[in-house]
């Protein structure tokens, strides 16, 4: 080449190079594919193809003074010289990722021009090239950038990196460059079509001939073989399918589940999910608990060296339910007395609205929160509430018991009509019948009372005990006559009371009855 200014040749391959950079950028794989390719892995390189040489001699009369485009494919190689142009190349590397590796390569190669003849076609005087022959051993170590390595099939990739050649005149050392195309074709093994320029300096180590070209070049265009990678590439994970339920009600337990590739994903695997309320679960079939109603997002990430898959759902919480519960029932006067306004009232919990429907047991009904209502007749009567919402209902009664309205007298009376009796006599006259009547009436209008019944006999009358009881149980007998429960009566003969012959008119006094209203409760 020529001193000072890059060559033809030079030139040629950079836009090879650009080219190929831009075709493997122009055709990446999405950032989620699948990778091609091993990453993290060694792999080995065997392959054969076709030699080139690029120096100071050509074989024609005359010293090659220019290393031009033409010296490369330069057809007489397979006619002029009697060795065939092939070379043998291997490669040992370490893969760090599906795009860069670093490597160590051989190339061994019979190279028809490279004997240094620079004259005559016949051998040459040692040290002027004739005695070298035309083999020559290269020893690489070269970086790689594979073009969208992860997810291409057919990847483009660029070489860099040092070789040493052995077996011409002395070692030569320099820099390489290269070009090639890798095609996938199982997990583990891809076919490769390369080319790639060993330079070697000094001018004369290859082949002997020192000239104004400053560099030889010992190439493989092209060579075809296969590589071998020692582990399969990283297979990311992949969702096959997210469960989960629609709708939730709060409080109760959500069942979640996916399904990976895990049969065919690269180990080890990590499941992580979100359940949009601030909490999160490993494992592919969690459970989860919402605590508040609303809609919420739940995401789930299945992670490995080689990716990240995300899926979503959504999940509807709905509210508790809440039914309704009757906490307490109460009825205000209990017991009641017909004809007097009852105040009813209620605590019930549950979720609003809440119907309160009242049966009152004489059947009449109302709905509200706290009615009242008015008995008509006395009795026992069963008061029943059912409380609804949405989500159930509740029932609940209470026993009331409704008594008659007392006139105001049974409240007040404090006395009832004395009856007089005939001197030795107990049977009851007109008169006395005709108070007891009205004694009877007020005891049967008032069932508050009762009555106590105290017979008394004058101190001068025969037998005044016996006679004072019989004059009791008379009045007695006539309250039970008349509808007087005989349980609301009570009798006791007094015996004798007051003076013989005392102021006048008393004697009348001492043959007597008393009714003494005795109230419920009263001692």
């Amino acid at each position: 080449m020529p001193s000072g200014r890059p060559g033809g040749l030079q030139r040629s391959l950079y836009s090879l190079l650009l080219a190929a950079v831009l075709f493997g950028l122009a055709f990446s794989p999405p950032a989620q594919a699948q990778s091609k390719r091993a990453g993290d892995t060694f792999y080995i390189k065997l392959g054969g193809g076709l030699s080139d040489y690029a120096g100071d001699n050509d074989g024609s009369l005359g010293l090659d003074q220019t290393t031009e485009l033409r010296e490369f494919f330069d057809t007489r190689k397979f006619t002029e010289r009697a060795a065939f142009p092939y070379v043998l190349v291997g490669e040992l590397g370490y893969q760090f990722s599906p795009e860069f590796g670093l490597g160590l390569g051989y190339q061994f190669g019979q190279y028809p021009f490279a004997d240094g003849v620079p004259f005559t076609t016949t051998s040459s005087a040692p040290g002027q090239g004739g005695d070298l022959g035309q083999s020559r051993h290269t020893v690489q170590l070269l970086t790689r950038y594979m073009v969208g390595a992860s997810g291409l099939r057919v990847s483009p990739y660029v070489d860099a990196g040092l070789n040493l050649s052995l077996g011409g005149r002395s070692p030569g050392i320099g820099h390489l460059v290269g070009i090639g195309v890798d095609v996938s074709l199982t997990d583990r093994t891809s076919l490769f079509v390369e080319s790639r320029l060993n330079f070697t300096f000094l001018d004369d180590a290859v082949d002997g001939i020192t000239s104004e070209t400053r560099a030889d070049a010992l190439s493989a265009l092209p060579a075809i073989g296969l590589k071998y990678t020692f582990d399969r590439p990283a297979v990311p994970p992949r969702i096959l399918e997210l469960n989960g339920p629609a709708e939730v009600t709060a409080g109760e337990a959500a069942a979640f589940a996916a399904r990976v590739n895990e049969e065919e994903a690269t180990r080890p695997l990590s499941y992580e999910w979100t359940f949009g309320d601030g909490r999160t679960a490993t494992g592919l079939t969690p459970s989860h608990v919402y605590n508040a109603p609303g809609t919420y997002a739940v995401a789930f990430a299945a992670r490995n060296d080689a990716g990240t898959a995300i899926d979503s759902l959504t999940v509807e919480v709905l509210p508790a339910p809440r039914p309704p519960r009757i906490l307490a029932l109460t009825a205000t006067p209990s017991p009641a007395s017909s004809g007097e306004p009852v105040q009813f009232e209620s605590t019930v919990e549950g979720a609003k609205p809440l119907t309160l429907e009242w049966s009152f047991g004489d059947g009449r009904s109302v709905t509200g929160p706290a009615p009242t209502h008015t008995y008509g007749a006395p009795g026992e009567y069963t008061v029943r509430l059912t409380a609804t919402n949405e989500d159930g209902t509740a029932t609940d009664s209470i026993a009331l018991q409704v008594e008659r309205t007392l006139p105001a007298v049974c409240k007040t009376v404090q006395e009832l009509n004395t009856v007089y009796f005939a001197r030795g006599s107990s049977p009851l006259s007109s008169e006395a019948r005709k108070k007891l009547q009205e004694n009877a009436e007020v005891l049967r209008n008032c069932p508050n009372l009762s009555v106590r019944v105290k017979g008394f006999a004058a101190p001068d009358e025969p037998s005044p005990l016996p006679l004072s009881r019989d004059r009791a149980q008379a009045v007695a007998d006539f309250y039970e006559d008349n509808g007087i429960a005989p349980d609301r009566v009570t009798t006791s003969g007094e015996g004798a009371v007051g003076d013989p012959g005392g102021k006048k008119g008393a004697d009348e006094q001492n043959r007597r009855a008393d009714s003494i209203p005795q109230r419920d409760g009263d001692l």
